[in-house]
């Protein structure tokens, strides 16, 4: 009774309402929590966007190209500490999935076991009340099964990240190329929204990049089926838009926007003319 009062609610979902009433969908809405998200675009954001327009913001960009090193080897170095620091994050994210299933016990409702005297056969009892017994969490849900759902916030990252770092080539000013970013965002989440407000709406899906981003459907279909979680595609078994791609297909496309978005970037900041310190 309860579930059906949010069912109007449920087209904004990517799975039916109910599997966030099981273990391992309370847990997937970990990679949908604002706190997690927060964290994951601030790193991107803040680390994309500094590395042209925030250097030339500071007036040290013409000191760092002062020295024997190229343009492309700055991005470069850039990319691979800020990737390594995404990267960690995530792992610590799934850590601590890791760490919480495995620690954490759950009360389960059982019914009193009835023994036949001299058979000794044990079947339940359906007239004695039920017992709460403490399973660890660990027989319920398995740590694997939010390996794609990590990859999948993993590769979000990298696409804003990407996106940061192509505005950041094209700006001079730290502060813009933030806001372009987080614009992006925003217009998106928004599209993203409204594609699924109504049907008529849909034709909006493919045009954010947001609906490649679904960790719950990941978790939901690899709770469902374990090997799916390494398919591309999922066209065979598809039942709507989203289910089309595989989880790895839905990374792939997150982290082909992202290295598009860093190749742009490459090619603007090796041959651009950068302004004159403040």
């Amino acid at each position: 009774p309860l579930i059906e009062q949010f069912k109007a609610f449920e087209k904004f979902s990517p799975v039916p309402l109910e599997q966030f009433l099981t273990y391992h969908g309370i847990i997937g809405i970990t990679y949908d929590e604002p706190v997690v998200l927060l964290c994951v675009l601030t790193w991107c954001i803040s680390r994309g966007t500094d590395v042209v327009s925030g250097e030339l913001n500071r007036g040290t960009m013409e000191m760092l190209l002062a020295q024997p090193v190229q343009r492309w080897m700055l991005l470069t170095c850039h990319a691979i500490i800020t990737v390594t620091g995404l990267a960690l994050l995530c792992l610590l994210i799934y850590l601590g999935v890791y760490l919480g299933i495995n620690t954490n016990s759950t009360p389960v409702a059982t019914n009193t076991p009835w023994t036949i005297p001299w058979l000794g056969w044990t079947l339940p009892n359906p007239m004695a009340a039920k017992q709460l017994t403490q399973i660890p969490l660990s027989q319920l849900v398995q740590p694997q099964e939010f390996i794609a759902a990590t990859m999948n916030l993993f590769s979000l990252g990298f696409a804003i990240l990407g996106i940061g770092v192509m505005a950041s080539s094209f700006d001079q000013y730290r502060w813009r190329s933030i806001g372009i970013v987080i614009g992006v965002y925003v217009l998106n989440l928004l599209l993203f929204i409204l594609s699924k407000s109504t049907p008529g709406m849909a034709m909006f899906k493919p045009f954010t990049f947001l609906s490649a981003y679904q960790p719950d459907w990941m978790v939901q279909l690899v709770h469902n089926d374990p090997a799916k979680q390494w398919y591309w595609s999922n066209a065979s078994a598809a039942k709507n838009w989203q289910e089309t791609l595989g989880p790895m297909g839905y990374i792939s496309v997150l982290m082909g926007l992202g290295t598009l978005a860093y190749a742009v970037a490459f090619w603007k900041f090796t041959r651009r003319d950068l302004p004159a310190p403040n």
